[in-house]
């Protein structure tokens, strides 16, 4: 019993020590988001989104969505808010054709397809992604 009390009372600063670590790490991924839209894709404004892997930004959301066509009827949306620095619109990276969205003041990089991070601060925070639905004209983001 002893033994027992012993081994407890030895044991909790390192339980606390290290539930104090890692709560106070985990990256806080509360990426503000706005209002959602409804584009009708032939117009000339979306022409880039007639082709697999077209992206364009909208000025709707927080800082904007970003939105990219991944198949003949499927698109992903993500907010333009960098998860880290909040007040910063994410921006597409030259050269990466819409794959790749960077923050230019944090340089936290996110790949387009699934909103994961690649690198930077907010390397923990994936971006917000809205969802969509698509009825062969009409896309309607939310």
């Amino acid at each position: 019993m002893h033994l027992l009390r012993y081994c407890l009372i030895s044991l909790s600063p390192f339980f606390l020590i290290t539930f104090l670590l890692f709560s106070s790490c985990a990256p806080d991924c509360n990426t503000p988001f706005g209002e959602g839209a409804v584009i009708d894709t032939y117009q000339p404004e979306f022409a880039s989104l007639s082709n697999v892997g077209g992206t364009v930004t909208i000025n709707r959301g927080y800082k904007g969505i970003f939105v990219r066509r991944v198949s003949y009827s499927e698109f992903v949306a993500f907010e333009c808010a960098c998860p880290h620095c909040r007040e910063v619109r994410l921006l597409p990276l030259d050269g990466w054709e819409g794959e790749v969205l960077e923050c230019p003041d944090c340089k936290s990089r996110y790949e387009t397809l699934y909103g994961q991070p690649l690198e930077g601060a907010a390397s923990g925070c994936p971006l917000y992604e809205y969802r969509t639905h698509y009825d062969g004209i009409l896309l309607e983001i939310y």
